[in-house]
This record gives structure tokens, C-alpha cells and sequence, in this order.
């Protein structure tokens, strides 16, 4: 590690808790019941900050404690300050010398000496630190599916494009319309939250390769950018998933309008900074998070001593805040299973490490539709039929090789490939969570629901992997690949969601409470709405785990779109590159 310059300039956020929680968490609650005085009536910015946002005299208060500190206030948000220090200021008042640690894959981010403390005003104020934590960054949830070829599409399992997941998992056709608007998506508005700027070249190979313009007379679809703390340019490495994510979000639904919404990497930092600038702005109806971090990383086990579960907190009320102004938000769930953590000797360096069971952050915040899933079979295809009926699926993980997950410079072994899941240590179940059954634990379960994921982890599973593994296609720097990972699933519900906010015609926040419900409905003998009975096992749960109805791999089970969101009365999408499925 090299100690960072006393004069260095850096940049981090100091957040204060929100008020009234009670309140907040009522209106929460009462924004989902149909028949409340608050049902999907949605806040602004301002509003919430009225309501629940710090006092006036408290953020005075918090702002003299800082700026008496030598540090520079660089803009207020709702419930923060950004805040500009020199490397020997931050020594001064939090008595952490920085530093900045590189590590054997490349990476870099500064870290602190010893945990830092905050001074006294401010920890009375309960004041947090966003930034000065030794936790690792978070990473992306895909990877390259070994032996994939880009040039298949005609076998049960595979590889995919978009158009084939819309027919399988039953989406609206293409020529329905809702509301006097083609069903595609159209007046919803999408962010992507991931680093690194993509090809609009890629955008057009895909589109492009499912006849999209040539069947419906438009353009290839087009995406909007928007820096976060200067953002990450196009590399063909580094741009893998923010690549696959916007392709995913606009083959499901072409018509939404979709921004990325660029960090320049997956530290703490740069993605709370992505979400102040996605609820602040209030642009965005729904939010696709593709990435993650292992939960148990925030707890003192994994830090010296040192309790960072409050950073979970604020991640937390950010997206608490978004869903009180309607906004909803969906992540990826992990691909490791049920065993998403390397264990405490990892990072200490004391002796073997393994995978431990656990789940990713932020899936499991009770206000973020977490989705996992599995792989997808459809009906056999022999050209020049395309055909891409649903079959089954199964959620069946493959046994990886010990690896280095993060770039320490030691070996994990025990690891899994699958879609993260299992039960939370720090979140509380959510009362929705009641509705179904997800076990007798007493906190958050994940995922909330799931799609195709895929299997067979180039570079790192154990070969030859079992049968009926599948993969998407996507194109990444002028060239097509075959990808798995809940980094797929999720922007592929993303896009299901989006017809649903265009047919519904207004905002819908935090959408686990209907998808509960559904789930609830079906398991009572209510109209099939999820694909169930997925068998599986990702190293730690089985299909059947907690119970039929509600998984640790699929959640609820995986959509059958028109019917989970009341599209019933318009057409499915038929045949890949025809009319209704361009």
C-alpha cells in the first residue's frame, strides 16, 4: 500500500439519519394498499425531505462540524453533505491515515489504516462516513459461459437472444398497445447503474440481428449517458456488464426510454453517488442494479471489530427514499449460490479459506426486488423455425475450482455457481414476506423472483459441467458472446417490469409487495402467474428449500409476464423475428 499524499484531495459523503422512521415506514406501507388515502400517491424530492429529511438546524449543525474541520462542503442532498479533504485533514479529524492499496488483479482503492472516528458533533448526530471502509468493492454478477457459441441458437438450451426470452417467458407482442401506445416499454424511463460507457454499435448488432428495423420500419434504439463522478470510458473488458445490461432492459422493452448511468467503479462511494443522483433527479421509474457485495462483509467479523452494517442502513433509506417516490428498484442476486462469501480467513491471510453460506447486498434490501433464477430449456428449434416455446428449467449450479474472487492473492475453494440466495443477517423479514413461506428465520429471505440465468462459468467451474446449461447473446466490442449470471436475469425482469409501469400508466415503488401477493394467490389455488417446481441445487439450497411455492433460487418462481401483470387481454409474443417479437 502507498500512503496517500498529505495535500491529495478526496472526495466522500457524510450522511445523517432520516426522522420520523415510523411514519416513513407507514406511508411505505400504505403507498401498496389499494384502498389507502396514499396508494401510489408518490412524493417528490422535496416533499420527503420535508417529512423525513434532517432537520434544517441539524444539517446546519453537521455542515459547522465539518467545515470547522478544515473540509469543504461541495453540494448538499437531501439527507448528506459531498465533502472535499486533504489526505492530512481526514488524519487530523478521523485519525486515519489513507492509503492506496493495489491488488493482484489489477484494482486499486483507498483504504484506511484503522477504522476511522468521526469527531464528537458529529457522532452525536449519528453521522456516517461513506467511503473509509476496508470492505472490498462490489463486483458484477456475469460471466462468459464456457464452450458458448454465439452462432447457436437452435438447441433446447440455447444460447439465446432476446427475442427468444420474450416468447418463452410469455411477454405481450410486440403490435399490442396499451393506453393508445404500442406495449413496449414506451414513456417509462430506465437507469442502469453500472461503470463503464457501452458501444451503440453493440446496440445495433443485436437489434440488428433480430431484424428489428427491417420488420417494424424504426430505428435501433438508443440510449442516453449520464457521468457519475467523471464515469468509466467504453473498455471492451470492463464494459461487459453494463454492455449486457442495456441490451437485456431494451430487448425486452425497445420502447423505454434508457439512460446509463456511468460510475467510474463499484466502490461504496461511486454507487451511493449513482443513487443521490437517481432519486434526486427523479427521472428514473425504475432502477437496474446488476451488481453486488457479500452482506457479511459490512459486519465487524470482516472488519477488525469495526461494525459497518450502518453503510447498509444508508444504502437502505436511499432506496426507501426512492420507493416513497415511487421509484423501483431491482438487483441482481449473486452467482454464488448459497455460499456468496469467502470466509474470514480470506482476507486475513490465516489459513485456507472456503465459500460460507450467504447472500449479496443490495438484493436483500426489503426495498430492491432481488432476482436469481436458473437455466432455461425451450422447445427444440430446427431452422428455419425459430420457435422458443417454455419447457422447464432448472436452477442446478455448477462446482467451481478454487479461485481468487477478489484479487487478495489467495484461493477460495468450495464456491458454487448459481443464483445467490438464502436468508439475510442484518435485514428483518418484511411483512410481505409474510404473505408466503420463506422459512421459519425472522429476517429478509432473497431472491423475490428469477429468470434465466445460465451455467457453466467459463474460467472457473469444474468441466465438464451437467447437461442442460444455457446462455444469452449479447455483442460486446463488435463481437457476439455467450453470457450467464443473475446480471442477466435482472435487467431481464427490468424490462417485464417496464410494460408493467407502462400498462399501469403511473410509478409502482417498491414492487415486492405485489409480487407476494401474485405469489400468495397461486399457491392458494389462484391463476398460474410463476413458473414453480424448478429443481436446483447451488451448493448450499435445493428446489425445495423452504418450500414449494417460495425458493431460495427462483424466489416466487419465474414470470409468465402477461399473466403476472394483467396483459391477459393482449396477444404473446410469438416466433423471434416475426411481427409480434422483432
Amino acid at each position: 500500500m502507498t500512503p496517500l499524499a498529505a495535500e491529495q484531495q478526496v472526495s466522500f459523503e457524510v450522511f445523517l439519519p432520516l426522522r420520523n422512521r415510523a411514519e416513513l415506514d407507514k406511508l411505505l406501507s400504505d403507498q401498496q394498499k389499494s384502498g389507502t388515502s396514499d396508494y401510489h400517491r408518490w412524493l417528490t424530492p422535496n416533499q420527503f425531505y420535508q417529512r423525513f429529511g434532517p432537520s434544517a438546524q441539524d444539517m446546519a449543525t453537521a455542515e459547522a462540524a465539518l467545515t470547522s474541520q478544515g473540509f469543504t462542503i461541495v453540494a448538499q442532498h437531501t439527507r448528506s453533505f459531498q465533502v472535499a479533504a486533504s489526505a492530512s485533514a481526514i488524519k487530523r479529524s478521523f485519525g486515519s491515515t489513507l492509503s492506496r492499496a493495489t491488488f493482484s488483479n489489477g484494482s486499486t482503492r483507498i483504504v484506511p489504516d484503522t477504522s476511522p472516528t468521526l469527531p464528537a458533533k458529529l457522532q452525536a448526530q449519528g453521522a456516517t462516513v461513506v467511503m473509509f471502509s476496508g470492505r472490498p468493492p462490489m463486483h458484477s454478477n456475469a460471466r462468459y459461459a464456457a464452450n458458448a457459441d454465439p452462432n447457436n441458437r437452435n438447441s433446447a438450451s440455447g444460447g439465446y437472444w432476446f427475442t427468444d426470452l420474450k416468447q418463452a417467458y410469455d411477454y405481450p407482442s410486440y403490435q399490442a398497445t396499451a393506453n393508445g401506445k404500442p406495449l413496449d416499454g414506451t414513456g417509462v424511463s430506465v437507469a442502469v447503474l453500472m461503470s463503464n460507457d457501452v458501444l451503440d454499435s453493440d446496440i445495433a448488432t443485436v437489434f440488428n440481428h433480430e431484424k428489428f428495423t427491417a420488420i417494424t420500419g424504426k430505428p435501433v434504439p438508443i440510449i442516453r449517458r449520464v457521468p457519475i463522478d467523471g464515469g468509466a470510458p467504453f473498455d471492451t473488458n470492463a464494459s461487459f456488464e453494463s454492455s449486457l445490461d442495456v441490451q437485456m432492459v431494451l430487448g425486452g422493452a425497445p420502447g423505454s426510454s434508457v439512460t446509463l448511468v456511468n460510475t467510474p467503479d463499484l466502490s461504496d462511494k461511486s454507487i451511493i453517488d449513482g443513487y443521490i443522483h437517481i432519486i434526486e433527479s427523479n427521472q428514473y421509474d425504475i432502477v437496474n442494479s446488476s451488481f453486488g457485495g457479500c452482506e457479511l462483509f459490512y459486519t465487524a467479523a470482516y472488519n477488525g471489530g469495526q461494525d459497518y452494517t450502518p453503510l447498509l442502513q444508508v444504502y437502505d433509506d436511499l432506496f426507501k427514499q426512492g420507493n416513497a417516490q415511487g421509484i423501483t428498484f431491482v438487483a441482481s442476486s449473486g452467482d454464488e449460490g448459497g455460499l456468496s462469501c469467502p470466509d474470514t480467513n480470506y482476507f486475513a491471510g490465516t489459513g485456507p479459506s472456503r465459500f460460507v453460506p450467504s447472500i449479496q447486498f443490495p438484493s436483500d434490501s426489503p426495498n430492491v426486488t432481488g432476482v436469481g433464477g436458473g437455466n432455461l430449456l425451450t422447445s427444440f428449434r430446427t431452422p428455419p423455425t425459430l420457435k422458443s416455446a417454455y419447457v422447464s428449467e432448472n436452477a442446478l449450479g455448477d462446482p467451481e475450482i478454487a479461485y481468487d474472487p477478489y484479487g487478495v492473492g489467495s484461493n477460495v475453494a468450495g464456491g458454487f455457481w448459481g443464483a445467490g440466495g438464502g436468508i439475510s443477517v442484518y435485514f428483518p423479514k418484511p411483512d410481505y414476506q409474510t404473505l408466503v413461506n420463506t422459512g421459519s428465520s425472522t429476517f429478509r429471505t432473497t431472491p423475490d423472483v428469477g429468470m434465466l440465468v445460465g451455467g457453466c462459468p467459463g474460467g472457473i467451474s469444474l468441466t465438464p459441467c451437467g447437461p442442460n446449461r444455457s446462455y444469452v447473446i449479447i455483442a460486446i466490442g463488435g463481437q457476439l458472446a455467450g453470457v450467464i449470471g443473475t446480471s442477466v436475469s435482472s435487467p431481464q425482469f427490468v424490462s417485464a417490469a417496464a410494460l408493467y409501469i407502462q400498462k399501469t400508466g403511473r410509478r409502482v415503488g417498491n414492487l415486492n409487495p405485489y409480487l407476494y401477493a401474485a405469489g400468495a394467490q397461486q399457491s392458494a389455488g389462484g391463476a398460474t402467474v410463476f413458473n414453480r417446481s424448478i429443481p436446483g441445487f447451488d451448493g448450499k439450497w435445493t428446489g425445495a428449500a423452504p418450500a414449494g411455492g417460495y425458493t431460495y433460487l427462483v424466489g416466487n418462481g419465474t414470470p409468465r409476464v402477461r399473466a403476472l401483470f394483467g396483459m391477459q387481454d393482449v396477444a404473446a409474443a410469438g416466433d423471434p423475428q416475426t411481427a409480434s417479437n422483432p
